[in-house]
């Protein structure tokens, strides 16, 4: 066990029972677009218990749509369901509960952890050890992948069983020296990475179709699968691009891992402005040649971790040798028009089609951002002259209060 406790991270959407959503006489739990942040506490082990349920899931634009949905039964359901994080090699014990009126199971791709199908009202334990350093997607294998798309997929983290520079516990020589020159170089000035500047992207994608097939009992021609929809951690748009728990945050020298997973049917193309992204491991198998990117390609069910460094942009408007700090405050707030505090990147999929909601509203589909907030010397920015005349002069820096 290697001295550590199994320690569980639970991030859910907040969620709401509304007595006149109903569907076919069920009172159904209704998911919110704003996600919540839950911490399980260090010191003692968690194991977790899962429920498989329904619920009316809220999409960018207001549409309720019917899914299935892995949950905790304190929290209640969510899509994606909870990140579970683990330290590799531990013996974990997961309990699943069915509550829906047909068979299904639970299973973490790419390993034989799986739990026989689960009958209607029925729960099954899972006991087994935590696989190797990495991420993983976690389904509901039956029916593949109609079962996935309704909503029964999530992530699970696995941590390296040591205190690691890295996250993997068995890095290639490529990706050792890349962390390892993190913070220590001239090319890295900054910080070494850290294990809690990391962020999980879960992508969906959403047919309302398959869902409105499903909740009649009738049959859909997966063939004809054709998304409206496209999520990261659930959200899309203008939410996905504010929410805490997805955007990437930090001053420069200050490095981010980036674990993206494929729960949908469409193929992605993650893009990120002002920084390219070393691509560190696909599939969990921790890449020989670390590559540095402007683009990749997620397909469905893959995953792929990579390290966003948060090195000065290089085409940042000013002086290079001038701290961003005096650009942000003098040259770019009073230049563009606008406060530049924090600088905001965002990261938006190649593939056109994912931009867009319900076939059209553009750009409240598969889009989030990351900031810098500070310089490499630990300051974080101040506010323009900009916002300042905005504000009269009258806001104060309580940040040594």
């Amino acid at each position: 066990m290697h001295g550590h406790d199994l320690q569980w991270c639970i991030s859910s959407k907040e969620w709401s029972r509304r007595d006149a959503l109903t569907l076919g006489g069920v009172g159904l739990a209704t998911l919110s677009l704003r996600s919540v942040a839950c911490h399980a506490a260090l010191g003692g082990p968690l194991d977790p218990e899962l429920s498989i349920g329904e619920a009316l899931v809220e999409m960018i634009d207001g549409e309720l749509v019917y899914a299935w949905a892995f949950g905790d039964p304190r929290r209640g359901p969510s899509v994606p369901g909870p990140v579970l994080e683990a330290f590799a090699g531990q013996e974990l014990q997961v309990t699943v509960t069915n509550t829906l009126s047909t068979p299904h199971a639970f299973a973490v791709l790419g390993t034989p952890i799986a739990t026989k199908p689960i009958a209607p009202g029925a729960t099954e334990t899972l006991t087994f050890r935590a696989p190797p350093a990495g991420t993983y997607l976690y389904v509901d294998p039956l029916s593949a992948p109609v079962n996935r798309l309704m909503g029964l997929h999530g992530a699970m983290v696995v941590l390296p069983e040591e205190r690691a520079g890295t996250p993997y516990s068995a890095p290639t020589p490529a990706v050792a020296r890349l962390f390892g020159d993190l913070g220590t170089t001239e090319h890295f000035p900054g910080e070494p990475w850290q294990s809690d500047r990391s962020r999980v992207w879960l992508f969906g994608s959403v047919d309302l179709r398959l869902p409105d097939s499903i909740s009649r009992g009738a049959t859909f021609d997966m063939n004809e699968f054709l998304p409206g929809y496209f999520t990261i951690n659930g959200l899309s748009g203008a939410f996905a691009s504010h929410d805490p728990e997805t955007i990437p945050k930090g001053r420069l020298g200050e490095p981010h891992l980036v674990r993206i997973l494929n729960a949908g049917m469409a193929a992605h193309s993650p893009h990120f402005h002002a920084n390219h992204v070393y691509v560190l491991a696909r599939n969990n198998v921790v890449q020989e040649n670390v590559v540095l990117v402007d683009s990749f390609t997620v397909g469905p069910t893959e995953r792929v971790d990579v390290l966003l460094p948060f090195m000065r942009p290089p085409d940042v408007a000013g002086d290079p040798q001038t701290p961003l700090r005096d650009l942000v405050k003098h040259e770019l707030g009073m230049r563009l028009g606008t406060p530049q505090r924090p600088l905001a990147y965002p990261m938006h999929c190649h593939m056109e089609m994912s931009q867009t909601a319900a076939g059209g509203n553009y750009p409240q589909g598969l889009v989030t951002h990351w900031e810098i907030t500070g310089d490499l010397d630990g300051v974080d920015f101040p506010e323009s002259e900009l916002e300042s005349q905005s504000t009269g002069g009258d806001r104060h820096d309580h940040s040594s209060h």
